[in-house]
């Protein structure tokens, strides 16, 4: 929640043309008109730890009705897995389970010697239960082990929807090292400090950090190109990525895949991140330039032997 408060919380820079992948996501309205905003305030936000359902849901609800028009709602939820243990795996909605907001334990109203049915946790947040905002556009993070079951999305009033997942396991080597947070939200706080970490580097000088920045800004830029100028990907991207600030958690995430992609010790899908809708892989996730600008990173800081080649990807 630290890292994700101080991402929303930066200013974002004025010079579009020069800093924009500086600036980190800190506002929720959306320019569909085509518009630009050269100064934006930042988002208002509910912070809510370890919330019951019915506290999530006026929390939610109350944002769904202040969002102004042109706005979207960003929904981050950082929270172990629930999974179901019903046979109803056919419904994306509620059958795959999802994450559990709060552990309180509720009393059991039913004569469990009557009732027979399957109970499932009341404050287990499911898929099915954010039905209700896409009536408006919704961009979602998921970061837990059961982010899976939010990776299908039935658009039921064409408005913009957007999920980024993270991987639901870590390689065990990574395991039990949470001292700097989920890995994938240091990824979405600072892709360099998250590159640092799967590489097991702890100190770094300013004059190397501001080299292996001068890599960043560049995987950022290409990624950029790559969003604009891809035929199939699905319009709902483009309608965030024309917010500079959404913008950037887009591109952080695509960075992200293709370093766990990379990394020896991240090798099957189980360890990548997912989106929803899928962002294509040829063309954008498995880009040769994405990954060649990740591997000169990784020279740069002398870890290139942590790192595949493109051609032993290929």
């Amino acid at each position: 929640m630290f890292h994700m408060l101080q991402t929303l919380e930066r200013e974002p820079q004025e010079d579009f043309t020069n800093q924009i992948f500086d600036a980190s996501p800190a506002s929720s309205r959306l320019p569909f008109d085509g518009s630009t905003v050269s100064k934006r305030e930042n988002p208002h936000k509910y912070l809510l730890y370890k919330p019951t359902f019915d506290q999530l849901y006026t929390f939610l609800s109350s944002g769904f009705k202040e969002l102004p028009s042109g706005g979207a709602t960003l929904i981050y939820i950082s929270s172990d897995g629930c999974v179901c243990n019903s046979n109803q795996s056919a419904d994306i909605a509620f059958g795959f389970g999802g994450v559990v907001t709060n552990s309180r334990r509720e009393p059991d109203y039913t004569n469990k010697a009557k009732w027979q049915g399957n109970t499932r946790d009341i404050h287990c947040l499911h898929p099915g239960d954010l039905y209700p905002f896409t009536r408006k556009p919704l961009f979602i993070i998921v970061d837990s082990d059961n982010s899976s079951a939010f990776q299908e999305w039935p658009n039921l009033f064409g408005q913009p929807l957007v999920c980024l997942l993270s991987p639901e396991q870590l390689p065990s080597t990574f395991q039990g090292q949470k001292q700097k947070g989920n890995l994938f939200t240091l990824f979405l706080h600072s892709v360099l400090t998250a590159f640092c970490y799967v590489c097991d580097i702890s100190k770094i000088s300013i004059s190397l950090w501001e080299k292996c920045q001068a890599h960043v800004d560049r995987f950022t830029a290409e990624a950029s190109k790559l969003f604009t100028r891809s035929s199939s990907l699905d319009h709902c991207f483009m309608q965030f990525f024309g917010d500079d600030f959404l913008r950037v958690l887009l591109l952080r995430f695509i960075f992200c895949y293709v370093v766990l992609r990379l990394h020896r010790a991240f090798s099957g899908q189980q360890f990548y991140p997912l989106s929803f809708p899928r962002i294509p892989q040829e063309e954008i996730l498995d880009n040769l330039a994405l990954q060649k600008i990740v591997l000169e990173l990784a020279s740069t800081l002398e870890v290139g032997m942590l790192f595949h080649t493109t051609e032993e990807l290929n």
